[in-house]
């Protein structure tokens, strides 16, 4: 495909972030700004015109499914050689894997749930579930927070738990224990040991830096400190980094995230350029309107502007709780059923 092609459709900003000669460079991306499609049109475009290598490229997205996208984009765009594309996980443990074979070691068991070494654990507790427990040790690892100083990192962070934070700290410390008594690491483990390994040695440094030299990663604003880490280590001293994302997307901060590795990134990478892209393709007025209203206190960057025709207007509803908020859903989804319309035609949509 002729590289020119790939701009065709795409308004001033997005050009602007598909042909930037900046590195690094961040993208601000709000909801329906079209983030995926400058994504790959950036990376097909540096690729096109032999600014870059598909060869050597990385883009680190946060799902499978975000990969499967992306890889089934470029592909349409006629690139001979694709990219790699992954989750953090996913490209660590393949990485990982190499290593332990070039070691002659044989690869840890990958424990993929922790309900039931922690609900062992736990024993006769009930305050506290194993699901509750992973939830505190994941936020722990997220931040790179050791067992011993847990229950400092939760009152600097003000963070409220079910019991108290020197009991939580003493399962957690149980609980890194019983892996290596077994042999076995989690997908937290594979981000740190991934980064240790190419932080230490040299030789493994070397061979990740040549083989991948472009790196872009999509939803930037829920990146955690230990992906940051591993991140860096992927990119060493070099400069060649594109991140995308929507500071005002974030919401894994309960999880560990750190959306201020995106607000900040100008600080954080000397001379990177940040490029807003300005204009929503997917909401009506109203709908970007009421959006701004609700995010005013907090909103980071520009409004985005509608190029969608006005729609109706759209209602918002607070509740005291809950399961106030679930009966309210309930009356709602009654009130809206129509004779001879089914149940289904009406949706539900929910972000835990």
């Amino acid at each position: 495909m002729d590289p020119e092609q790939l701009l065709d459709g795409l308004d001033a900003h997005q050009r602007a972030a598909v042909t930037s000669p900046a590195h690094p460079l961040a993208i601000l991306a709000g909801a329906g700004s079209g983030k995926t499609r400058v994504l790959t049109r950036r990376i097909a475009h540096r690729c096109l015109t032999g600014d870059a290598d598909p060869r050597h490229v990385l883009a680190v997205t946060f799902t499978r499914k975000a990969a499967g996208e992306l890889d089934a984009r470029l592909r349409a765009f006629g690139l001979r050689d694709l990219p790699a594309a992954g989750t953090f996980h996913g490209l660590a443990y393949a990485q990982l894997r190499t290593a332990w074979a070039a070691d002659g070691t044989a690869a840890p068991t990958l424990l993929d749930r922790k309900g039931r070494i922690l609900g062992r654990i736990l024993g006769n507790t009930r305050r506290v579930t194993p699901a509750d427990l992973a939830a505190e040790i994941e936020w722990a690892r997220a931040r790179m927070v050791p067992p011993g100083r847990y229950a400092d990192a939760v009152q600097r962070a003000g963070r409220a738990t079910a019991v108290d934070p020197e009991r939580i700290a003493h399962w957690y410390q149980r609980y890194e224990d019983d892996k290596r008594s077994r042999g076995v690491v989690d997908f937290d483990d594979l981000l740190e040991r991934c980064a240790e390994r190419i932080e230490r040695d040299p030789t493994i440094a070397a061979a990740q830096h040549w083989r991948f030299r472009h790196l872009f990663v999509d939803e930037y604003q829920d990146v955690n400190p230990l992906q940051e880490r591993l991140l860096r280590a992927w990119l060493g001293d070099r400069t060649d980094l594109c991140v995308v994302g929507d500071p005002n997307q974030a919401i894994y901060g309960w999880n560990g995230a750190d959306a201020r590795f995106l607000t900040r990134f100008a600080e954080h990478h000397p001379g990177a350029e940040v490029i807003e892209l300005r204009d929503s393709y997917r909401s009506t007025p109203q709908i970007l309107a009421v959006a701004a209203a609700v995010l005013a206190r907090g909103r980071r960057g520009t409004p985005l502007r509608a190029h969608r025709q006005d729609g109706p207007v759209p209602v918002v509803v607070g509740f005291r709780s809950d399961a106030d908020e679930a009966n309210g859903v309930a009356r709602a989804v009654r009130d809206n059923h129509r004779p001879g319309r089914p149940w289904s035609a009406q949706a539900v949509l929910i972000r835990t």
